[in-house]
């Protein structure tokens, strides 16, 4: 898969990833979806999806204007990006991806494609070594029709503890 992010149609099959997490996350919400676009908030068991829990965000989606709400950031996404952006607008933050993409912007594709997403983003974490960061964005919809919300996981090339330590705050990217 090339650096960058793409929806895909679920329906005509999932496409691979790097990382199990992002697998299961993606086979999970297709699972739940069954012949719907979409499942809904409701239909979500964290118990189901014990594992990946700590790389989960969880997202409400507002409209006029469009905003992301980050309704629930898990552990380890606290713990790389040094900040808990729980109950924070992504438009506030000002993340990017390397080619300068906001990440707000990803959900928004989401929202207007109808469909998942999946990215893939490279980093330089300090000199010339480099890591890899995958995300899937599932949307959810209460109705069947909006998308109020987005199931979201990310996981990261591993970093042993020194390199972690070694990486800034992303508040302060």
């Amino acid at each position: 898969m090339a650096d960058g992010f793409k929806t895909f149609d679920p329906a005509s099959g999932l496409p691979p990833t790097r990382s199990a997490r992002c697998g299961a996350l993606l086979k999970y919400w297709n699972d739940l979806r069954r012949d719907r676009a979409f499942p809904s908030r409701d239909d979500i068991e964290p118990g189901a999806i014990k594992s990946v829990l700590p790389h989960i965000m969880m997202t409400n989606i507002e409209y006029d204007p469009f905003r992301v709400f980050y309704r629930l950031v898990g552990t380890e996404i606290v713990r790389f990006a040094k900040f808990d952006f729980t109950g924070c607008y992504a438009d506030a933050l000002h993340f990017q991806d390397n080619e300068g993409a906001e990440w707000g912007q990803f959900y928004r594709t989401v929202v207007e494609a109808r469909r998942p997403g999946i990215g893939l983003s490279h980093w330089t974490v300090a000199g010339d070594l480099h890591r890899w960061i995958e995300f899937v964005i599932c949307p959810l919809s209460s109705d069947a029709k909006v998308i109020d919300r987005c199931i979201a996981v990310e996981d990261y090339e591993h970093l042993n503890m020194v390199e972690l330590d070694t990486l800034r705050p992303v508040s302060e990217q």
